[in-house]
C-alpha cells in the first residue's frame, strides 16, 4: 500500500470533494509497509477504500517529527504553531481534518513505538489549555469540535493477546483526552508468525480476509464486529509450537550474526 509524505497543499480536503470520511492512517513500525503491523494495517485501510473513504497513510519512519518541549505555546496559540518547524507542521492539519484516525504500532515494551509516542504527544495543539470537567475527569477541550474516532492495529511477537492490555488502556485514554470515540483494536499476537504462513499457503487467509471486511465495516456501519475481531486475533499455532520455532529462529539469526563477525562455529578463537 502507497504511503505518502508530507506536501504542502492549498487543495480542498477530500471530504469537500465527496463527502466521504477522511481517514488518516499512521504505520509506526520501524520496518514501514512490509512489517507484521501492515499485514493487518494494509487490508483493513483497502476495505475502507472499497466503502469509498479517503485514506491517506503515513509512516513514521518517513517524517521528521521532534519530540515535545512542554512549553504549552501551541496550546495557547489559536491557530496551535508549535515551536518546531517539522513535518507536524502539515501533519497536524490532516489530524484537524480526519474523521478516523487509524493509529498502527507494533508492541514495544507493553506500549507504542517510540516515534508515535513522539507524534501523539504532538497532537496537543487540538487542545485549548484550559482544562474542565468531562465524563468526572479532568481534560482540555478542544480548541475545534469535531466527532473523530480513533481505531488501534497492532501485532507483537508474544503469543499471549493478552500483552496488547496496557497497549489498549493507552488507547482508550488516549482517545478521551482528544475526545475522540475509541471505536476498535485490530490485534494480531505472534505476528511473526502471520506472513511466512501466507507465504506457505497455509489456511490464514482469513485472517487478512477479517481485517479487510473490518475496514468495509467500520466506514458501512461505523463498528466492527466481535467476530471480526476474534479472526484477526486468533490462534496461528500452539503455543509451545510458536516457541519452538520462534527460538530456532533465533538460534539460527544468533549464529548468523557471530558468523559474519567472524566469531561463530569453526572460527579458531571464537566460541557461541
Amino acid at each position: 500500500m502507497d504511503t505518502k509524505t508530507i506536501k504542502k497543499t492549498n487543495e480542498p480536503k477530500p471530504s469537500e470533494k465527496t463527502g466521504c470520511p477522511n481517514v488518516l492512517a499512521i504505520n509506526a513500525s520501524p520496518h514501514r509497509n512490509t512489517g507484521n503491523t501492515a499485514e493487518i494495517l494494509n487490508p483493513f485501510l483497502e476495505g475502507m477504500r472499497a466503502e469509498g473513504a479517503n485514506v491517506e497513510l503515513f509512516c513514521t519512519e518517513d517524517l521528521a517529527i521532534n519530540s515535545c518541549k512542554g512549553d504549552l505555546f501551541c496550546m495557547i496559540r489559536p491557530d496551535g504553531r508549535c515551536i518546531h518547524r517539522d513535518d507536524m507542521d502539515e501533519l497536524i492539519l490532516k489530524i484537524r481534518n480526519a474523521d478516523i484516525l487509524v493509529l498502527a504500532s507494533p508492541l514495544y515494551v507493553d506500549d507504542v513505538t517510540g516515534p508515535m509516542k513522539t507524534l501523539m504527544d504532538r497532537m496537543v495543539p487540538l487542545l485549548q489549555i484550559f482544562i474542565e470537567t468531562r465524563d468526572g475527569h479532568t481534560r482540555h477541550p478542544l480548541k475545534e469540535p469535531r466527532k473523530r474516532r480513533v481505531i488501534l492495529v497492532s501485532s507483537c511477537g508474544f503469543w499471549e493477546p493478552d500483552n496488547f492490555d496496557v497497549l489498549v488502556a493507552h488507547m482508550q485514554a488516549f482517545a478521551k483526552n482528544i475526545t475522540a470515540e475509541f471505536s476498535g483494536v485490530l490485534l494480531r499476537p505472534h505476528a511473526a508468525s502471520l506472513k511466512g504462513m501466507i507465504a506457505m499457503g497455509a489456511p490464514v487467509q482469513d485472517i487478512p480476509d477479517a481485517a479487510r471486511e473490518a475496514g468495509r465495516q467500520m466506514i458501512r456501519e461505523n463498528r466492527i464486529s466481535p467476530a471480526l475481531l476474534e479472526t484477526i486475533s486468533r490462534p496461528l499455532v500452539p503455543r509451545d509450537v510458536y516457541q519452538q520455532t520462534s527460538n530456532q529462529h533465533f538460534m539460527e539469526m544468533t549464529l548468523k550474526l557471530h558468523q559474519d563477525a567472524g566469531k561463530g562455529p569453526g572460527c579458531q578463537n571464537g566460541v557461541l
